[in-house]
């Protein structure tokens, strides 16, 4: 297999809901567009960000087509397909491939704690049993164990991986994963904003990111001044979103600011799920100067400034 290749920026796209909390294709459709236009190389929809624990399997296989008919063969779609049991795996790789995506993404299970020979032997029953390509996905917070890389060195030689997601937010693990495997499959960094320069400068080819539809044109920006040796440039984004989401990612249960920072935006963020809550009406006044210091949104006036003005 492996002809596929995955690269540049990859956005994780929150799941649009509306105000019943009923899921919102054509606002899907529409963020989709949207970040097409800002320049992304791929979108990952169900992922974390997607709330894809809330999406109901009848769900599922609509969300994955609604994806794919609006990326429209622009960029590459990855559908999240992670579950704790390897059929349940299977069954959601099953409705990405019936609905068109181009690869899926799938982490170890979480819950059950499992070692590495198991993850292992996990990943092997689910690469046996499917077709399209797969990236791999190390994400320790979610999953409560580690995708380890001696793990991923040995799954990067199955045709059907294509790349890994390394988001354990642990520089010693993406630098050590980027070095055993970036010759045969695309190492995707998460968190551009904290390892993005160093993991492109290191050999990855790319990040996988949430805030991306936030910053719109500027994460592409970010990307192909790393890429391209444009250093100064590529720090200078890189320092304005850190300093975004110092705040950013504190407000809330995740991914309820980035919903929140897209309906700010006038992009389509809509409700989260419950359990989630939206923000607050504090909350989202501190994520509104948030965004202005980062020049994503014009500083609210002042107030003596609008009494004077009346």
């Amino acid at each position: 297999m492996k002809p596929l290749t995955l690269q540049g920026v990859i956005p994780a796209l929150t799941t649009p809901f509306r105000a019943d909390q009923s899921l919102d294709l054509e606002a899907m459709g529409r963020l989709i567009d949207l970040v097409i236009g800002d320049g992304v190389d791929g979108i990952l929809v169900n992922g974390c960000t997607g709330e894809s624990w809330a999406i109901a399997d009848a769900e599922r296989e609509r969300l994955f087509r609604a994806a794919v008919e609006a990326a429209a063969g622009r960029v590459p779609v990855v559908a999240g397909c992670s579950a704790i049991a390897a059929p349940e795996v299977v069954h959601k790789v099953a409705q990405a491939a019936r609905a068109g995506c181009d690869c899926v993404m799938i982490s170890p299970p979480w819950y059950v704690m499992i070692g590495q020979e198991e993850i292992h032997d996990h990943y092997r029953t689910i690469l046996d049993r499917i077709d399209l390509p797969v990236m791999l996905y190390n994400i320790p917070r979610r999953t409560g164990v580690q995708l380890g890389v001696e793990v991923i060195d040995r799954l990067a030689d199955d045709p059907r991986v294509v790349a890994v997601k390394e988001s354990s937010k642990d520089w010693g693990i993406l630098s050590s994963v980027i070095r055993r495997v970036r010759d045969r499959i695309s190492v995707l960094a998460g968190y551009a904003s904290y390892f993005g320069l160093a993991a492109i400068a290191e050999g990855a080819v790319g990040y996988v990111d949430s805030a991306t539809p936030v910053f719109g044109a500027r994460s592409p920006r970010f990307y192909r001044a790393a890429r391209d040796g444009e250093l100064e440039t590529a720090r200078a984004i890189q320092s304005d979103m850190a300093r975004m989401l110092a705040d950013f990612f504190g407000l809330g249960t995740f991914p309820a600011s980035v919903k929140a920072a897209l309906d700010i935006l006038g992009r389509p963020g809509g409700r989260t799920r419950d359990p989630i809550r939206p923000l607050t009406p504090a909350e989202i006044a501190t994520l509104r100067a948030a965004m202005a210091r980062a020049g994503l949104i014009a500083p609210e006036p002042r107030r003596e400034a609008v009494l004077a003005g009346g």
